[in-house]
This record gives C-alpha cells, sequence and structure tokens, in this order.
C-alpha cells in the first residue's frame, strides 16, 4: 500500500483520483499478485507439474476466485487507507485537520 508523509505528496496522489487509487493499490497492487500466489502454492502443495497447470479446469477457476476475493478485499483495504490519508491531509491544500 502506498505509504504517504507528506501533504504535498498525498495532493500529487489524490490528483490521479481515488478509482486509479483503488486499481492501483486494491487490484493491480495486492488482488492479482496475491492471487497468482495463492493459486500457484496451492498447485506446488498438490504436486501437479507446472507445464499441466494452464491446461488445468481447477487451476483457472481457483486462480479466477482468488483475483475476485483478493481484488475485492485489496480495494476494501485501499478505500480505508484512502479514507485515512483524506483525514489526515485534507483535501484542497493539504492542511492537516
Amino acid at each position: 500500500m502506498k505509504i504517504v508523509r507528506n501533504p504535498q505528496e498525498w495532493e500529487a496522489v489524490r490528483a490521479a483520483g481515488k478509482p486509479w487509487f483503488l486499481i492501483r493499490y486494491g487490484v493491480l497492487g495486492r488482488g492479482i499478485p496475491l492471487a497468482l500466489l495463492c493459486a500457484v502454492a496451492i498447485q506446488f502443495a498438490l504436486g501437479t507439474p507446472p507445464a499441466e497447470w494452464l491446461r488445468s479446469q481447477d487451476f483457472l477457476l481457483r486462480l479466477g476466485l482468488f483475483v475476485l476475493l483478493f481484488s475485492f478485499t485489496g480495494s476494501m483495504t485501499a478505500n480505508a487507507t484512502w479514507k485515512l490519508n483524506e483525514r489526515r491531509f485534507g483535501g484542497a491544500g493539504g492542511a492537516p485537520r
């Protein structure tokens, strides 16, 4: 998750918009990487050879479900981070509240 240390940095992040923040940090930063990591870890635990993973309907279904789950929870976390930074640094002008 993006750690913002000062109002100027927050204004730059904020200028890109909340939807981009949620996609960047929730979906791209957490959802997809964590889904891939978990799906691959499960395949290794099951002992399936890596060459067969993309042909395996179970792997693709598991990966899809994990992407949905982790993207949702990642977006919730990113939304909470957005709200925290809004409280810390405020809107226009960046004055702390």
